[in-house]
């Protein structure tokens, strides 16, 4: 009997065709399908999972092109790839093998989140750990603030004050490892706040995946934010709507990149001054990396009311890897985290936040700042470059900030699943995103250099067979 019953998850960030290539390359390799076993047609396939057929046939193309399954005119698709031949392992081997083993390492990733690894200033970080692990350091050994180092606190409030336009206490900073660490810190501090009401929280459409997701392992109502024609946040909607925190990027609304403008700020604001029970929490990731004019400054630079929280991470703007990112609380909020939450001690490590506050006092991070701003504004320049001799068929958005630029095929008529399968046979990872009757790609290049954005820019172009005039 043919195996039909793969499992696809439609809200999942990977494409539909990689899921089922996945299962049943997996499928293969457990031996659940043997040489020789008959894969079922592409259009009872797509029938039996609700899928187009391209999605069936990118995943069945790359199967062939892989050497799992061969295609017999007018006869069907088999399996010609023999498990135990090739990879000779015991049934109890089998059983640990991953639902889901990795795909071979893609040539060019143009991953939006991936940061220059190659400039990082390994020598001043070095530098600022001099010292630690002498017996002088002993200090750092038992536990500090819950807050996190007050060093660190105090560095991090001067380069808002500077760089953001933040005035801020040190004592009003929370330190943390990563947003999730922050936003589940904010749900129990929200759940004691009005322990008798529900909280609805508004997140952009194409917001944080991450945060998403937590809120709904929370079980919180979650009211998705809309994009208006100018791609703007669609405050309109917002306010018809009984949220009472709004998470919100207002210096780069993914995936357009564009600013929320200052008028819309001031709406924004005076909708959670009108009741007590309404916040903000601005996520304010890519703020610094902007190309053209100054940075723009911080909505929480205007909060006169305190109903803004901040939220902040050296995740981009130094490495992912430390995991440190820190939030801004108002003064009533404040109260009720030191009364409620002091038993949560910062779970980054003492030595790491006094190295990182001593990288901030002697400089080094805001000249690792403006280093990296002419480094990826380089790169975003040369990738506008190369899609200009296109744009007839290729529109690109948001080029003044962050790592990756939004690009729109205008004439293209083949499916999303489509156009993935045809990159992915040339080694290239794309990320789509999902916006109803348009052809939307992120090319992050972050981690790429220019000349592997140039190269994989050509090759993902002849791919598609998009040619210039």
């Amino acid at each position: 009997m043919q195996k039909l019953a793969y499992h696809l998850d439609k809200s999942a960030p990977l494409p539909l065709y990689e899921q089922l290539y996945q299962q049943i390359k997996t499928a293969i390799h457990r031996q659940e399908l043997q040489l020789g076993d008959r894969l079922p047609s592409k259009r009872k396939l797509c029938q039996y999972l609700h899928i187009s057929q391209n999605t069936v046939e990118s995943a069945y193309d790359q199967l062939i092109a892989e050497g799992y399954v061969e295609s017999h005119p007018r006869r069907g698709f088999y399996v010609c790839f023999q498990a135990e031949l090739d990879f000779p392992q015991t049934a109890a081997v089998l059983q640990k093998m991953p639902a889901n083993p990795p795909l071979v390492r893609p040539q060019f990733d143009f991953n939006p989140n991936a940061i220059d690894t190659v400039h990082f200033p390994f020598q001043q970080w070095k530098k600022s750990g001099q010292g630690l692990y002498h017996s002088a350091s002993q200090h750092l050994l038992p536990l500090d603030a819950a807050q996190g180092d007050l060093d660190l606190r105090q560095q991090i409030a001067d380069y808002l004050a500077a760089a953001r336009g933040i005035h801020c206490q040190a004592a009003q900073i929370i330190i943390g490892a990563g947003v999730e660490y922050c936003i589940q810190h904010l749900i129990l501090l929200f759940n004691q706040l009005y322990p008798d009401r529900p909280f609805y929280y508004g997140m952009e459409h194409y917001g944080y995946p991450k945060v998403e997701k937590i809120l709904q392992l929370y079980q919180k109502p979650i009211i998705k934010l809309p994009l208006n024609a100018q791609y703007q946040l669609d405050l309109d909607f917002l306010f018809r709507q009984p949220v009472n925190i709004a998470y919100v990027t207002p210096s780069n609304v993914y995936p357009f990149g564009q600013v929320i403008p200052i008028s819309q700020r001031q709406a924004l604001l005076e909708w959670a001054e009108a009741q007590p029970c309404r916040f903000i929490i601005e996520d304010d990731y890519d703020s610094e990396f902007r190309y053209k004019g100054k940075p723009i400054p911080a909505l929480k630079s205007l909060d006169k009311q305190h109903k803004v929280i901040y939220l902040g991470s050296f995740s981009k703007l130094l490495m992912p890897s430390l995991r440190l990112t820190f939030m801004i609380l108002p003064p009533a909020l404040l109260d009720l985290y030191q009364h409620y939450c002091a038993c949560f001690h910062c779970p980054i490590s003492r030595f790491e936040q006094y190295r990182l506050a001593r990288f901030i006092q002697h400089g080094y991070f805001e000249k690792h700042l403006h280093r990296m701003r002419k480094i990826y504004r380089k790169k975003m320049e040369l990738l506008c470059q190369l899609l200009a001799p296109y744009k007839h068929k290729i529109s690109y958005y948001g080029e003044h900030s962050g790592f990756n630029l939004l690009i729109e095929l205008l004439t293209e008529t083949r499916s999303t699943e489509t156009l993935l399968g045809l990159a992915a046979r040339q080694k290239i990872k794309l990320y789509p995103i999902d916006y109803p009757q348009r052809r939307l790609f992120s090319l992050g290049f972050g981690n790429l250099s220019e000349r592997q954005i140039s190269e994989g820019l050509a090759a993902l172009l002849a791919a598609w067979e998009i040619k210039a005039p």
